[in-house]
């Protein structure tokens, strides 16, 4: 009695007000909830839910609810009636600035709530909310639906191929294969697994027993094969004599393998017109991908004479200072071993001139990437307006049926003001990325970052590192010891 419970570091703890003591209740239960008389509680553990007295040594199974059993009637009219206001009133409570950017908020509560007598669906109330919320016009404000039926997916497995139809021969020819990273999980190339020769010009003859023909669309024989091993019959020519057959895997998504294949391309476009003098990374995002992604690039380009740092569709994730620092890193020694080029510290670092690709698609983290890179002065910034979202979001309260609305919860501003949020970062030279040349494999942007950075390395020379001579120590007074 007289005492509250709470989750430490090592459990559940009672904590006696006024005696400065904590004592332990369980150490395996992470949540609990104190009745009314304040001698019992409610716990959680596991996916488990139980009733018990607050005392030490609780077992956790002795409380234990018997749930499966449990049935829950709604009334779906008013529940959402209820979602609507406990949605107003948290995008309220957790919105970064007090003033919800100066709109009349209690008055559309009241002008969106008119609507929801038509509400016949969850998604009617999550447009709705994607309304009301967008009357504050700030970036990052996102409505995820709640409780309702889905149409059950059924995936279709992919070869990590492309599949181009020859009409005269009736048959489909495996024109391109991506080859992918097999190391990487969500990058396996199916057809490039040891043991598996297929090649690009190969016919596609069958797929588990099945005659693959131009009649027919080839990916209905697909249906429902992910993580599946399944026969795959392939031929150089458009028979089925001679035809050789593969156990194959196929994947879920060749979205990684194209995007893996698009850089590749980029990286070696870079290459061809700076004859091997510039680097390239793309940097997907400023989350996990994008931070190995930079990383990688450093360590593989530090010795190149310029950087291309690509950022184009960058989807943001963590605000990027520690990237940005990285690029901004300068040599400060340098270590001589013999017959060895000599190394740096730090040991990862690029001195040279650098420039960052952007566009309407670099959002989030992916707008703090170049404003970073500009406030460094780390090179040229090339491309278009970047997305303008940095209000940035967090964790905050969820809704009763499962539905989620992320609500901007920190601003950035600098000694000037707000900065960034609705009107994003501008590139030093603007390039558009005109479908109809990308179409043609063309990449403006990428040409003229190479055009750039090869005018600045003209006009300013890398250094060459000499190594110093070999110390001599023979004019040295020898000092007889005894």
């Amino acid at each position: 009695e007289g005492g509250i419970i709470f989750n430490g570091g090592n459990g559940l703890n009672k904590y006696e007000l006024g005696k400065d003591k904590a004592e332990q209740i369980a150490a395996n239960v992470r949540f609990g909830l104190v009745a009314a008389d304040g001698k019992n509680m409610l716990y959680s553990y596991g996916q488990n839910y139980g009733i018990a007295k607050i005392a030490p040594k609780l077992k956790p199974e002795s409380g234990k609810l018997d749930l499966s059993k449990m049935e829950m009637k709604i009334d779906p009219k008013k529940e959402w009636a209820q979602i609507y206001k406990d949605g107003w009133r948290i995008f309220r409570d957790y919105f970064y600035v007090k003033n919800l950017h100066g709109i009349d908020y209690d008055g559309l509560y009241n002008r969106y709530a008119k609507l929801l007598p038509s509400v016949s669906h969850r998604a009617d109330l999550d447009y709705i909310f994607g309304e009301l919320f967008g009357e504050t016009n700030t970036g990052h404000t996102y409505v995820n639906w709640g409780d309702f039926d889905q149409v059950e997916r059924i995936e279709t497995g992919l070869l990590g191929a492309v599949l181009t139809p020859d009409y005269d021969a009736g048959r489909y020819i495996i024109s391109k294969i991506y080859q992918g990273e097999n190391w990487t999980p969500n990058r396996v190339s199916p057809l490039t697994q040891q043991g598996i020769h297929v090649k690009e010009g190969d016919y596609l003859i069958s797929i588990n027993g099945q005659d693959v023909t131009t009649k027919d669309n080839p990916y209905k024989f697909l249906e429902n094969t992910v993580g599946k091993v399944i026969d795959l019959k392939v031929n150089s020519k458009a028979t089925t004599d001679g035809a050789k057959t593969y156990k194959v895997e196929p994947i879920a998504s060749e979205l990684e393998l194209m995007y893996l294949d698009w850089t590749e391309s980029r990286r070696a476009l870079v290459d061809k017109l700076s004859n091997g003098r510039i680097g390239y990374m793309h940097i997907p995002n400023t989350a996990f991908e994008g931070n190995r992604e930079l990383h990688r690039g450093m360590y593989a380009y530090q010795n190149k004479e310029a950087l291309i740092i690509d950022e184009r569709n960058n989807g943001g994730g963590f605000i990027p200072w520690l990237m940005a620092e990285l690029l901004d890193r300068t040599i400060m020694s340098r270590w001589h071993r013999r017959d060895l080029n000599p190394g740096t510290y730090p040991n990862v670092a690029h001195e040279g001139p650098k420039a960052m690709l952007i566009n309407h698609y670099s959002s989030s983290g992916g707008d703090a990437f170049p404003y970073y890179f500009r406030q460094l002065g780390l090179g040229t910034i090339i491309g278009t307006r970047t997305w303008g979202g940095l209000v940035g979001i967090s964790r905050n309260a969820g809704l009763v049926d499962g539905g989620y609305i992320s609500i901007p919860r920190f601003g950035i501003f600098d000694e000037t003001g707000w900065i960034i949020e609705g009107i994003g970062v501008y590139p030093d030279i603007e390039v558009i990325d005109a479908p109809d040349l990308t179409a043609k494999g063309q990449d403006p942007s990428v040409e003229k970052a190479v055009e750039v950075l090869l005018k600045q390395l003209d006009e300013n020379p890398i250094k060459k590192v000499e190594i110093p001579a070999a110390p001599d120590r023979s004019g040295f007074i020898e000092v007889e010891i005894k």
